[in-house]
């Protein structure tokens, strides 16, 4: 099976609501979509958002892909590419052709050839993976805030739910945390995600008053700036009921230094299938579980299917779920990979073609 040619589509997504945190805000999302097709009877398609600005346009997308990503592509072996090691060194810092869609698309025709669900292929035996309803709710009022935890509610989220936090009222933070006990019951596991708004002084003070409050926090998402390795293993020394989850925003060799340093709890393996699998592995020699961030069209649920000490997925329920004909589903507070070959997601082509621009 060798790759003979592709298709990108750009895509426009309203979103249902604002969403961000301390930082930022955002209304929609713009998608590209990577198809891969091959000289046998499958095509891989894999998955990649922009938030903020518009993406490129369509030209622009086909063009930059041509010059760039198209040349390592044409005739290979998906099987080959998607595992192919490659440097980073000088100018192809930041390039080559394993971005995050493409690498998805490739994976795609790696299970379609084998006829396997990708979980399997990467090496996972169930499809099951704990998954947290994650609110994004910054930008909300209490009762917006509170239909939506109504809602995950609703669809079976009882046991774990993280929202955002890093308001400049340390009362607005407290509110929105009885809020959740309220919707979702004291049984409930919370974490909180701050967005790096914090220094780890004023993360201290907040974490004390979170518990002074009466609310036991399972994990401090992001509290202060991404590279402050000494600040996070000050916070992990020092939160001796609380969990510090990073590592989001940084790539591999940030999230090396993370462990390094003993700076992180649960570290945050939000990147592509291979560089997360390669972090994950490294975590697990440093005795550190990882959590999956938001992943387009929840395709992260093979990533952590495939990873034995990944503690959550995260789930928001976002527009890009739209365009599958046939999503992944969630039961009782877990996310479950698709038992079809490749990743199982196959997207409408009436949607496709409604959100293109």
């Amino acid at each position: 099976m060798k790759i003979t040619d592709y298709t990108l589509h750009r895509l426009h997504l309203p979103l249902r609501e604002p969403i961000g945190d301390s930082q930022v805000r955002f209304v929609d999302h713009w998608m590209t979509v990577v198809e891969l097709h091959t000289d046998s009877e499958y095509s891989g398609v894999g998955f990649q958002i922009q938030q903020g600005l518009p993406a490129a346009s369509l030209a622009e997308l086909r063009q930059q892909f041509e010059y760039g990503v198209w040349p390592s592509l044409k005739d290979g072996l998906p099987i080959g590419l998607a595992q192919r090691i490659t440097r980073p060194r000088g100018g192809n810092v930041g390039s080559g052709y394993l971005m995050v869609p493409v690498e998805t698309a490739l994976w795609d025709l790696i299970g379609k050839q084998q006829q396997q669900p990708l979980y399997r292929v990467l090496g996972g035996w169930n499809p099951r993976v704990a998954a947290y309803a994650s609110t994004l709710d910054f930008h909300l009022d209490d009762q917006e805030f509170r239909h939506k935890l109504e809602r995950f509610r609703d669809e079976g989220f009882t046991a774990a739910v993280k929202t955002k936090v890093g308001h400049a009222e340390i009362g607005w933070d407290l509110r929105r945390l009885g809020i959740i006990k309220e919707v979702m019951g004291d049984n409930v596991r919370i974490m909180i995600d701050a967005n790096e708004a914090w220094t780890v002084k004023s993360t201290m003070i907040r974490m004390n008053a979170y518990q002074d409050a009466g609310h036991k926090i399972f994990w401090i998402e992001d509290p202060i700036t991404r590279d402050d390795y000494e600040g996070y293993a000050r916070l992990c020394a020092e939160l001796p009921l609380t969990r510090v989850n990073t590592g989001e925003y940084l790539g591999y060799s940030g999230k090396r230094r993370l462990l390094e340093h003993n700076a992180v709890d649960v570290l945050n393996v939000h990147d592509s299938i291979s560089v997360s699998r390669a972090i994950a592995w490294l975590a697990g020699d440093f005795g550190v579980p990882v959590a999956l961030g938001n992943t387009v069209l929840e395709l992260g649920v093979h990533l952590a299917a495939s990873l034995p000490e990944c503690l959550y997925l995260e789930f928001s329920d976002l527009m890009w779920n739209e365009i599958a004909i046939d999503p992944v589903q969630f039961q009782d507070g877990c996310a479950i990979a698709p038992d079809r070959p490749g990743h199982g997601i196959e997207t409408d082509p009436d949607k496709i073609a409604f959100y293109s621009k």
